[in-house]
């Protein structure tokens, strides 16, 4: 790991560049987000677009074409994804290729790679004043397939449920992908103006990392007219507040296996200063192999498929997910509310702490490790407005006592149970509060 290197860039309030100069890789990675609100009815309409930009454009008009001009670019490559954080959409862009430096003639990849991204995001290919449609019905179509598989997988399909019961109204509980029914309405044309409107006044945060002089980069970016619109204000994402604690929620479909998940509120987001004690926390509770839930839900009362805990930092919530036999689901929710008063009430060993300690530093040099997992950490803390990172995170992880974490202990409340099972007739289990 580089613990020199870091990012620095525009680091306000707003859109722009950041750059992470290091040299332990001989890549040069450059990816684009465009920020959206994630609203009820248009989270498809977003979703789709980076997979048609990703398709052709005005200079290069086909899939075919884009591909030969990647491997012209001695083999790079260009990712378009949907992710998102907290209440945003995250449309992403990814150029990654060999650092000029390895190549012959020594060219300039972060100038190339640019003027690669700018042609795609911002001059799609246009037939009779909007998308291909063609490309417009295959993309829609692989949407729903998307979609529909995320339904399937039931395991993601029940935490997406508990996230969105949790949030109630906000942004965030919706989906990244939107619905199969958002995605059915959608047209071409009324596709394409929303396009338009993303790309003229949507915020957009660029990154870039390799070995390359942020001054260069900082030129790059200052004479692109389009990052006076990247520049614009980025959203505020507020922290989780809990408004239903203790409820349980109740959902049955045809299904072989159990899905318990629990949410919890924490008041504590990365941004903080107990948030490295909180990392500890639910590494302690259920991050790893020999965290409390893990084995005493799954191995000691093989009450579990799986059992584990996740942190959101940027919302301030944590969820707890366990594959279960049906008849299990009391004993299995039993036990985890004993392990987590457990904690409150002080009950971690140096053993817990030191395993933990020394699994989340794994975790994170093997994140300093990729790229794309860099950029990831530094997009959460963009948007989150700050906090710790890599090796600030190391060090912070260090210095946490076992009376840190009691303290967040403290401040981690249930706020709602979901439950995935099968049809009433088998299955009696019913709606309430836990």
């Amino acid at each position: 790991m580089d613990t020199k290197a870091g990012f620095v860039g525009e680091m306000g309030a707003g859109g722009g560049w950041y750059c992470y100069p290091t040299r332990q890789f001989k890549t040069l990675s450059v990816q684009a987000f465009w920020t959206n609100p994630l609203k009820p009815g248009e989270a498809s309409r977003a979703a789709i677009l980076p997979h048609i930009l990703r398709r052709a454009c005005q200079k290069w008009a086909s899939t075919v074409a884009i591909e030969r001009e990647l491997e012209d670019l001695y083999g790079a490559s260009l990712r378009a994804e949907v992710g998102k954080i907290g209440d945003q959409q995250l449309l992403s862009f990814q150029f990654d290729a060999v650092h000029g430096q390895f190549l012959p003639d020594h060219p300039d990849m972060l100038e190339l790679g640019m003027d690669l991204l700018r042609e795609i995001l911002y001059r799609p290919l246009i037939v009779q004043g909007s998308f291909d449609p063609t490309i417009f019905e295959q993309e829609k179509e692989m949407l729903d397939r998307q979609i529909q598989a995320l339904i399937n997988d039931k395991g993601q399909y029940a935490m997406h449920r508990l996230v969105a019961n949790m949030a109630g109204d906000q942004g965030f509980g919706l989906s990244r992908l939107g619905t199969l029914e958002e995605t059915r309405a959608l047209d071409v044309k009324g596709l394409f103006d929303h396009f338009q409107m993303i790309r003229d006044h949507n915020p957009m945060l660029w990154f870039v990392v390799g070995d390359v002089d942020p001054d260069q980069v900082a030129r790059v970016f200052e004479a692109d007219p389009a990052m006076q619109v990247a520049r614009r204000p980025l959203p505020s994402i507020p922290r989780f507040v809990s408004q239903a604690q203790g409820r349980v929620v109740v959902e049955r479909q045809p299904i072989q296996q159990g899905k318990v998940n629990l949410g919890y509120s924490t008041e504590v987001t990365m941004r903080d200063e107990d948030y490295p004690a909180l990392v500890m926390y639910a590494g302690i509770l259920g991050g790893f192999p020999h965290s409390k839930l893990f084995v005493h839900v799954r191995e000691e009362a093989s009450l579990a498929y799986y059992a584990y805990a996740r942190l959101d930092g940027v919302l301030g919530l944590m969820v707890i997910g366990a594959g279960i036999e049906f008849e299990d689901y009391e004993a299995a929710v039993e036990i985890i509310h004993q392990q987590v008063e457990r904690m409150r009430q002080g009950e971690v060993t140096d053993e817990e702490m030191d395993f933990t300690l020394r699994a989340l530093i794994n975790d994170i040099l093997a994140e300093s490790d990729s790229p794309g997992q860099i950029i990831g950490r530094q997009v959460e803390r963009v948007l989150s407005g700050g906090g710790r990172t890599g090796s600030s995170l190391i060090e912070a992880l260090k210095a946490v006592r076992r009376e840190d974490v009691v303290r967040v202990a403290q401040r981690v409340n249930l706020d709602t149970t979901y439950f995935l099972t099968r049809d009433a007739a088998k299955d009696p289990v019913q709606e309430g509060r836990a």
